[in-house]
């Protein structure tokens, strides 16, 4: 089976808004730079959408924006204009005391499962579907790397147990990733968002129609460069 890569999404920093590439570096722990940096409060935690014993759900992190600037420094834009780096005082003033913008140090990593998640867009519009809207749901409620132009829905989730040779060609290495396990989403997918509202029925409609999931983790084989466009063979 061969699919097309027509997405792909990296956020600098755990739970906010990220960008959107033509083309990505992938290294041992997935794409590079992605979820690198964090807001740690001073017990630990990491602010998040979500509580969890790792996380504190913290207001606002979806309406802040971050990439990276020209030294590779991650910059939070905010939705009045501000720029934040790392250190700015204006960090914990917005989102709680003592709080800081830091760097995944160690074995301690700041994503929730997996190097690498990816999902089908026959699956966006099979959701859509089952929401009772015309459009497929929108991609960016699931925070995905990749998504992958397919015609069945939720087939990638018959790809756990597999893996996944993804560009290549021409002299290039393929990346290569394991595919472990569905995606089971959190409350996250249902929270506003710039362009999007607040959506309760999203989470419901997988809690009821596919055991809270849509789309697949991956675990990391052999990195490479990944493209628009790319090809996608599954093995």
């Amino acid at each position: 089976m061969t699919f097309q890569v027509v997405g792909l999404h990296r956020f600098p920093v755990k739970s906010m808004l990220g960008d959107v590439h033509d083309r990505l570096e992938f290294g041992a722990a997935g794409v590079v730079g992605d979820r690198l940096w964090a807001l740690r409060f001073p017990d630990g935690k990491l602010a998040s959408g979500k509580n969890h014993q790792r996380f504190r759900r913290t207001p606002g992190m979806l309406e802040h924006r971050a990439v990276y600037d020209a030294d590779g420094t991650p910059v939070v834009l905010a939705p009045d204009g501000a720029e934040l780096r790392p250190g700015d005082p204006r960090i914990p003033e917005r989102f709680g005391e003592d709080v800081e913008l830091v760097r995944e140090e160690g074995p301690s990593l700041h994503k929730d499962v997996s190097a690498v998640s990816l999902v089908g867009t026959a699956s966006l519009r099979a959701l859509g579907d089952l929401l009772g809207d015309a459009d497929p749901v929108d991609v960016r409620r699931l925070r995905k790397n990749i998504v992958v132009e397919t015609d069945e829905p939720w087939i990638e989730e018959s790809w756990v147990g597999r893996e996944l040779v993804l560009g290549g060609g021409e002299g290039r290495d393929p990346l290569v990733l394991r595919v472990s396990k569905r995606v089971k989403r959190c409350v996250m997918v249902t929270q506003a968002q710039p362009g999007l509202p607040v959506d309760n029925r999203v989470l419901k409609t997988l809690t009821t129609a596919r055991g809270m999931c849509i789309g697949i983790h991956t675990d990391m084989v052999a990195p490479a460069p990944l493209a628009l466009g790319d090809t996608v063979v599954v093995r």
